[in-house]
């Protein structure tokens, strides 16, 4: 869940919550505070208010949907804005958790919530065993407060100094160490040394090996890498293995879709993971992050799943899609079926920049060329 923004630069608490209602209709479990380029702009008071509102209708909507033994809700958590020793990581996690737990009581809102700590920057250079001891003291932490415990999130996304370095036997020590993790999330997107290519995922693989030796009936494995969303039928000999795709927000209804087609063993998965793919392999701009999440709400604009296609008001400009590439979500939209072609040249006045001073005829010529 990235935004969405009004025009005046305030939070649109409307496509917000239909975009949670859609998430958990579709049988999704939504994700608030997470993301690593639009969340972090959040003030902490908008952050804790968009736990407590989708608890809200999670309370209501997601227990219909979401099987009693998942969360309704992934909380992110994060303290790497703060001035703090490494001692003190853990104790500042446990009073954001505490500060979200006291509003979920007070508006009598769902406390089925797995919490998502993202990596705290004081660990990157720590040592094995500092790094061990504070996932201990985080796993206790939250505990305290929820039953279905926190998200392991291993972080590399090419940001300097943000994110984490674990090697694969520190990552099966903390997994084995803290029982209190529940879910391993791998968002692995950066240059690999060992590898030849941009980007691989022979390292979701290793890591998917991990969970299978340290921790199969208690972990679940999921990963950030969109592109490889087929990795998720790897993931079939896993008991317990999540998806957390950003594919998934493009449109949760094809996204379920997709789900019970691997489940039933149908082939047309295939064309659909494939389509889900392309689409994501358009908006990833290597080394940009951020630019992916303002495609997603063009996207979601275009689709009428939010009212503006605008991206976080503090978001930098390299993080911004260009109004000659805002064509790039219409194909994708067009092609998946969650537009209409009889629909584009509204579409193309109403949210492209400069789009309603087009004339006619070169509208036609645009929506001609993408086909």
């Amino acid at each position: 869940m990235y935004g969405p923004w009004t025009p005046a630069g305030e939070f649109d608490w409307s496509s917000y919550e239909n975009l949670v209602r859609t998430v958990l209709l579709s049988g999704s479990v939504p994700a608030t505070n997470v993301d690593t380029t639009w969340a972090i702009y959040n003030e902490p008071g908008l952050a804790r208010e968009l736990v407590w509102r989708t608890a809200e209708i999670a309370t209501g909507e997601g227990e219909k949907t979401i099987a009693a033994d998942r969360p309704l809700l992934v909380a992110g958590l994060n303290t790497n804005p703060y001035e703090l020793d490494v001692k003190e990581i853990a104790t500042a996690l446990r009073e954001q958790i505490a500060e979200i737990d006291a509003g979920l009581r007070q508006r009598g809102a769902t406390r089925r919530v797995r919490y998502m700590p993202v990596p705290d920057r004081r660990l990157l250079a720590a040592p094995r065993k500092v790094k061990l001891r504070t996932y201990r003291e985080i796993g206790a932490a939250v505990s305290e407060f929820t039953d279905f415990g926190m998200v392991f999130f291993e972080l590399d996304i090419g940001i300097p100094g943000f994110g984490s370095d674990f090697t694969l036997d520190e990552i099966a020590e903390i997994l084995a160490e803290t029982p209190a993790i529940q879910e391993y999330k791998s968002a692995l997107i950066s240059r690999k040394a060992a590898f030849h290519c941009l980007y691989d995922y022979c390292d979701d693989l290793r890591r998917i090996r991990v969970v299978e030796q340290v921790a199969p009936g208690r972990v679940q494995f999921s990963t950030g890498n969109d592109w490889f969303i087929s990795l998720a039928r790897y993931g079939a000999r896993i008991k317990r293995h999540g998806y957390l795709l950003g594919a998934s927000m493009m449109s949760p209804y094809r996204f379920q879709l997709w789900r019970e087609f691997v489940k039933a063993g149908k082939p047309c998965a295939l064309s659909l993971e494939q389509d889900l793919q392309a689409a994501a392999k358009d908006f990833w701009t290597p080394g940009n992050v951020g630019i992916y999440r303002h495609y997603l709400a063009i996207f979601l604009a275009m689709t009428r799943q939010i009212a503006h296609p605008l991206p976080h008001p503090r978001c930098e400009a390299r993080y911004r899609v260009q109004p000659e590439d805002y064509f790039i979500p219409l194909r994708h939209a067009l092609r998946l079926g969650l537009a209409d072609s009889s629909d584009a040249r509204s579409i193309v006045r109403h949210i492209i920049p400069g789009g309603a001073d087009w004339s006619e005829s070169e509208i036609e010529r645009r929506v001609a060329l993408m086909s």
